[in-house]
């Protein structure tokens, strides 16, 4: 190692992740946050730091999760908290740290790694591209004219807590790009640090049967009668549940104004809505990398029914491994990757990032440099990756 180069790895103890949520906390502009909790709710086996002659000069966490693409869920690192020390910006460091997560992720068998991006430029030099949304929505509740079956809803309890999982997953899994949740993820959504707004989570159910829940905070306005719900998670596997769920969200308009959650491009509650009088407040979309070209396509579903040959040559500056010509032959919902092929379709893997998640087709991915072939080519990438706009609810 050169006097000026940057090494980055685990952090040594817990004084040295205190210096990385420091630098992250400034870096962010985080505040009214509990040094030790931190630590505790994160776990200090997950933290990064990038160091230059011995100096912590930034870092960053990595959480293991996973996502649902084609109803198989593919490992993923999910890469939060990034952050470099002021005096040590634009020198590399960034790219650096992203480079030796992937690189550590390969090494760890993880197909995936995932990430909200704070500027997109760092994150593309090390591979991740845009590759799904974030939505975020608000209506009156007084403008909430949904109802339903009057379903017994009552609080959750801790027992209650395998249900609630059960009904995300079978919502989740059959999505593109939402998280298979870890025990770390639920946590965070279940019990949130003291310095975010509590939640109260309830559940819907019909003879005894979890069918549905809502995780709801609130946030105070310029005066206390300015109330906002904030959904902060549902899920729910029948019409029944979904229009008591609404229902119940209406029931607090003497108390709030308005009520805002996060879903896709297309959730389903619009179907139940009489009118659409709800409005889009913000929309944050998250990047991909593909980490392993051959875990990461062999353990995607793919389209019941379609039977293929893809022949892919990947560009990948990061992972010598990823950067040949593949073979991906498609049966049965399954992909069966070998090196070797014609690779038709020249792609970098920047751009199979958002082929792989379903966020672009292959022709905005050819307009944007980041992927070449023949019309026949394309065809076969749009069938192969065919499947709802991804989308995920959680924010890390």
């Amino acid at each position: 190692m050169t006097k000026n180069s940057i090494e980055v790895g685990p952090v040594t103890d817990e004084k040295e992740a205190r210096t990385v949520i420091d630098i992250v906390s400034h870096a962010l502009f985080f505040t009214h946050f509990d040094l030790n909790q931190w630590v505790e709710r994160e776990g200090l086996e997950n933290f990064r730091a990038a160091r230059r002659n011995g100096q912590t000069i930034g870092g960053y966490t990595v959480q293991r999760m996973g996502h649902w693409f084609g109803g198989r869920s593919i490992p993923t690192g999910g890469i939060r908290a990034v952050g470099v020390a002021a005096e040590h910006r634009s020198g590399g460091v960034g790219a650096e740290m992203m480079r030796s997560a992937i690189r550590e992720l390969h090494r760890d068998n993880i197909p995936l790694a995932t990430l909200y991006p704070a500027t997109q430029t760092v994150y593309r030099r090390a591979g991740f591209e845009v590759a799904g949304v974030r939505m975020a929505y608000k209506m009156a509740t007084r403008d909430i004219d949904a109802r339903g079956p009057m379903l017994p809803i009552r609080p959750a309890l801790d027992a209650d807590h395998a249900a609630m999982r059960e009904v995300y997953q079978r919502v989740a899994r059959v999505t593109s790009g939402n998280l298979d949740r870890s025990d770390w993820m639920w946590h965070r959504i279940l019990n949130p640090p003291p310095w975010m707004p509590s939640v109260s989570v309830n559940l819907v159910e019909r003879e005894g049967v979890c069918e549905g829940y809502i995780v709801v905070g609130h946030k105070i306005g310029a005066t206390p009668l300015d109330v906002r719900l904030d959904i902060n998670d549902v899920a729910v596997t029948s019409g029944d549940a979904l229009r008591r769920l609404l229902g119940f969200v209406a029931d607090h308009r003497s108390v709030a104004r308005d009520v805002r959650w996060v879903g896709g491009p297309a959730n389903g509650s619009e179907l139940v809505l009489t009118e659409q009088l709800f409005t889009h407040d913000e929309r944050m979309d998250w990047m991909l990398r593909i980490v392993d070209v051959v875990a990461a396509l062999e353990q995607r579903g793919y389209p019941k029914g379609l039977t293929a040959e893809l022949h892919l040559e990947v560009r990948d500056d990061v992972i010598a491994e990823n950067n040949r010509k593949f073979l991906v032959e498609i049966a049965d919902g399954r992909a069966i990757v070998r090196e070797g092929g014609r690779g038709g379709l020249s792609v970098h893997i920047r751009g199979l990032a958002s082929l792989y998640s379903g966020m672009f087709s292959p022709q905005p991915l050819c307009n944007a440099g980041l992927l070449q072939g023949s019309d026949e080519d394309f065809s076969i990438a749009s069938a192969v990756f065919a499947g709802p706009t991804p989308w995920m609810v959680d924010f890390f």
